[in-house]
């Protein structure tokens, strides 16, 4: 059991989860509803993605094990902390890493040349370049972080250039900078102890709210544009109009109240919260009013 629970801190199963249920919205709806829903196919896809994303977390605690031991907040990680070796790591990262590619390779080439292409720009560029040498490293490095969500789309549709698929690569690509930048405020001297020139480290707090608005903005502007690109319909609509009202309400506050008080740290928490929600609502209200084609023969009845 301890064991299992060393796997578990070094595959990061908190953003693997996330990673697992983008791909489950983008599957669903890519799904071609003139076919049956393959349960196979669909398991196949959740589970490459699975092992891919965890190898790939493992490799970043490998590859980032010196700053992470200089971070409170990353400092009792398995690798930091002595409760791995690094063999026994690179062992873990290596089977599930491999493992997930392989079966992303026997699923569909396409979803399959996604999956190197995240894990390189994951691992490669951003884990080895942007994010130790440039402040805007979230932009390029959330490439990565949308890529899942195209895949789950690809597997279920077939055509990686679908403008549904790319719709809700791109909300996700948009939804990370809040999420990050946020993030990176709450934890600004955690990045500033391990080197990471994160945004607001290397130019403050408020030159990093004032992105985050206008991210958030994009964001929000964005998920009404779902309806033109998966044909969803009202359904949708309400539910985005939900979310992005809340969404930018949320930032008003989190704003107002930094300004008020620029040290406390309290008021990103529940802006943090909502960007995350929304992320969710939007993807399966997408997917809620695609697949409620098929409750109309019952309200008809």
């Amino acid at each position: 059991m301890q064991l299992l629970s060393i796997y578990r801190e070094l595959a990061k199963s908190g953003i693997v989860a996330l990673v697992l249920i983008s791909v489950l919205g983008g599957y669903l709806a890519g799904h071609p509803f003139e076919q049956p829903l393959s349960l196979w196919r669909m398991a196949h896809t959740l589970a490459g993605i699975f092992l891919m994303a965890a190898g790939s977390s493992a490799l970043n605690q490998l590859q980032e094990v010196g700053t992470d031991a200089a971070m409170p907040r990353t400092a009792r990680r398995p690798l930091p902390s002595g409760r791995i070796s690094v063999r026994h790591a690179a062992l873990f990262c290596g089977v599930t890493l491999g493992a997930g590619l392989g079966l992303l390779y026997l699923l569909d080439l396409a979803v399959f040349w996604m999956g190197v292409a995240a894990v390189v720009s994951y691992n490669g560029l951003y884990t080895l370049w942007w994010k130790r040498h440039w402040a805007f490293a979230a932009i390029p490095g959330a490439i990565p972080g949308a890529l899942p969500i195209l895949m789950g789309y690809t597997a279920a549709h077939g055509d990686p250039w679908a403008p549904g698929g790319l719709f809700l690569f791109f909300i996700l690509f948009y939804w990370q900078m809040p999420h990050f930048w946020s993030l990176a405020i709450r934890f600004r001297d955690d990045y500033a102890q391990g080197g990471v020139p994160t945004l607001p480290v290397a130019h403050g707090d408020a030159p990093t709210r004032f992105h985050i608005m206008l991210w958030s903005f994009t964001y929000v502007a964005l998920g009404f544009a779902g309806t033109f690109f998966l044909r969803t319909g009202w359904v949708y609509l309400v539910i985005a109009a939900l979310t992005g009202t809340k969404v930018l309400r949320e930032l008003a506050k989190y704003l107002k109240a930094s300004e008020l008080n620029p040290d406390d740290k309290k008021p990103w928490l529940p802006y943090f919260l909502w960007v995350n929600f929304s992320l969710i609502f939007y993807v399966f209200g997408a997917v809620a009013d695609l697949w409620s084609v098929y409750l109309v023969p019952y309200f008809k009845a």
